[in-house]
């Protein structure tokens, strides 16, 4: 670990010991440090790393709602939230990346008026976020829409502060992207030259850090403005290779997120009992690990196979009740509603060290169809 790199785990340790000890006054500081820690591991690419520090953030803000819910805690939980779904959605977790950015708007649409536009600035990356993501999964409709959403905002903010131009540049060029994926090439080029433009302008302002959006961009425009006929097959594997260029840079739209302030209001409150910290061991990112529900789900299509493909002839069997016993660990994580997530311990997972207290479940399940009667072995669902 590098000198600056301790300076900054030192500085974190002190203020979780001063949190420990006053967390109404050190947990927003905490938080706001773990956040900075976070955009920083994830410009690094150090994305597991990210995601941890990302959870303690939000779990810190968690219980700040909880414990102080008539205070004013600003954009600090959506800003956390946002970071989550951000490294969820780099490491591949989509699904809970896009439960944690719809949870991450929802703060922002309670946000006092008072935090506009920094509060307006967050929902926009937001919901630009969420339309990449949304769009990287096949659910082009509901990204187009959030993606408008997220430009109306943009337009709505850069009538009041020119420097969000970049920010409008990249939620158009993102909607052009989109719209081409759905095959709305005409479509798509409207966003994308008034996209063009702005990039135009703001590269005659100085600013070139732009300039390889502006050449994807172009790059894009090349290929709608292509047209149809011969072409036509051309231009869809041009467009199919600039998507793939582009996917590395697929969150660009929040890469001015570190300008916006974590604003947080908490003022002095009276101390509190002692405030259990959000789980902060290496958790295991190995695949071994089952999530509960996923479990019984599995328990659930294995049952309806066997109903489905049994041929027993004269004889039948009733199904009576099933009994499932696992052993699970509890966890916090901050992407599960609750707050605490239910993890199946497998056999691949039951020799690890440092794991936390393990539990048994025993579940006992009586397999009925809609019409609530007992099922038939050789029944067909």
């Amino acid at each position: 670990m590098s000198t600056p790199d301790r300076k900054r785990s030192g500085e974190l340790d002190r203020l979780r010991a001063q949190a420990e000890e006053d967390f109404g006054t050190y947990g927003p500081q905490l938080a706001d440090r773990l956040l900075t820690a976070c955009q920083r591991l994830r410009a690094a690419g150090e994305g597991e790393e990210a995601l941890l520090i990302a959870q303690e953030a939000v779990g810190i803000h968690r219980a700040l709602v909880d414990r102080y819910p008539s205070v004013s805690v600003g954009t600090g939980p959506a800003h956390a939230l946002l970071q989550l779904g951000l490294c969820l959605a780099e490491l591949g977790a989509a699904e809970e990346a896009v439960d944690v950015l719809a949870e991450c708007l929802a703060f922002t649409e309670v946000l006092p008026a008072y935090l506009w536009p920094s509060g307006l600035r967050l929902r926009c990356n937001a919901l630009e976020c969420l339309a990449l993501i949304l769009g990287s999964s096949g659910r082009t409709a509901e990204a187009v829409d959030a993606s408008h959403q997220a430009i109306t905002g943009y337009r709505e903010l850069f009538e009041e502060d020119p420097s969000v131009a970049p920010e409008l540049a990249r939620g158009l060029h993102n909607l052009a992207t989109l719209l081409a994926a759905g095959s709305e090439r005409e479509q798509a080029l409207i966003p994308l030259e008034e996209s063009l433009a702005m990039y135009d302008q703001l590269s005659v302002g100085g600013n070139t850090a732009l300039a390889a959006e502006r050449s994807r961009a172009q790059q894009l425009h090349a290929v709608l403005a292509g047209g149809e006929g011969e072409a036509g097959d051309v231009a869809g594997e041009a467009l199919s290779a600039y998507h793939l260029a582009a996917e590395a840079d697929a969150y660009s739209a929040t890469s001015g997120l570190a300008g916006i302030p974590a604003h947080v209001e908490i003022h002095r409150v009276e101390p509190v009992d002692h405030v259990i910290q959000p789980h902060r061991e290496q958790r295991s990112m190995d695949r071994n690990r089952i999530d509960l529900t996923e479990a019984v789900q599995a328990v659930r299509d294995d049952l309806r196979a066997a109903t489905e493909s049994f041929d027993g002839g004269d004889l039948q069997f009733d199904m009576g009740p099933i009994e499932l016993e696992f052993t699970v660990e509890l966890e916090r994580d901050p992407r599960a509603r609750s707050g605490v997530r239910t993890w199946v311990v497998t056999d691949a997972a039951a020799g690890k060290a440092s794991a936390p207290a393990r539990h048994r479940l025993t579940l006992t399940l009586t397999p009925r169809q809609l019409a609530y009667r007992s099922v038939d072995v050789a029944d067909r669902m």
